[in-house]
């Protein structure tokens, strides 16, 4: 899934001058401007490329998340492999697809402090059995950054829509299941483009199945703080 990421100011003039575009049209419609740097977290407001209305590719503001219609938290992550199956995404599939620039993502590897195998018993066994005897679980969460090895900013792929109840549009981050060398950490993992592989993904003729599959497959980690 893709919970979080982070965008690096010191990650070149390109992003930044993303980020200065999609503020100053947050500016003309809102009065102000919240793009969000840094480490991003969902409802924030995030600058992303989308093709205009004019038919030319800008950077605009959008807030992370669809809105669920029982108004009860938001839809920050959607699965790439079903979203022309459902009402509430194929629109956006196919019409309003766009692009988050940014440095990384954070993921979080869940493990369980008694983790050796001991006498044959999986770690597994070992949590359900301290449960059963009213012990604590020793769990730890060890934070990654994560990113494409190709070099360059990474962009996540995301669709949006309109909500009648906010200024600006909506964006939910798209994901698809993880590859081999980070799947210990997390079994999904956000559909991430370059800049060569992403342009694509903005033309609203191209199929957007297809354009999936050029995704980047082979990712580098780091643990962070």
């Amino acid at each position: 899934m893709c919970g979080r990421f982070f965008i690096d100011e010191e990650d070149g003039e390109l992003l930044a001058a993303m980020i200065e575009e999609a503020a100053r049209r947050q500016q003309a419609i809102m009065g102000e401007s919240t793009i969000a740097k840094g480490e991003v977290f969902p409802s924030a407001m995030v600058a992303a490329l989308a093709m205009g209305r004019d038919g030319k590719i800008g950077a605009f503001p959008f807030q992370w998340g669809f809105h669920r219609a029982d108004h009860k938290g938001l839809i920050i992550n959607t699965r790439s492999e079903t979203a022309l199956e459902k009402l509430t995404f194929r629109t956006s599939m196919l019409e309003r697809r766009c692009l988050i620039p940014c440095s990384w993502y954070f993921e979080w590897e869940t493990r369980d402090g008694q983790e050796n195998m001991l006498d044959g018993i999986s770690s597994l066994q070992i949590q359900r059995e301290n449960l059963s005897r009213g012990r604590p679980r020793n769990i730890q969460k060890i934070k990654y950054a994560i990113r494409p090895k190709r070099k360059g900013l990474m962009y996540l792929a995301a669709i949006y829509r309109y909500e009648e109840t906010q200024k600006l549009p909506v964006l939910s981050i798209l994901t698809r299941e993880a590859t081999e060398e980070i799947a210990f950490i997390h079994d999904r993992m956000p559909v991430i483009f370059t800049e060569n592989t992403g342009a694509e993904w903005l033309n609203r003729a191209a199929d957007p199945r297809a354009v999936l599959n050029d995704c980047e497959k082979e990712m580098v980690y780091t643990t962070h703080p």
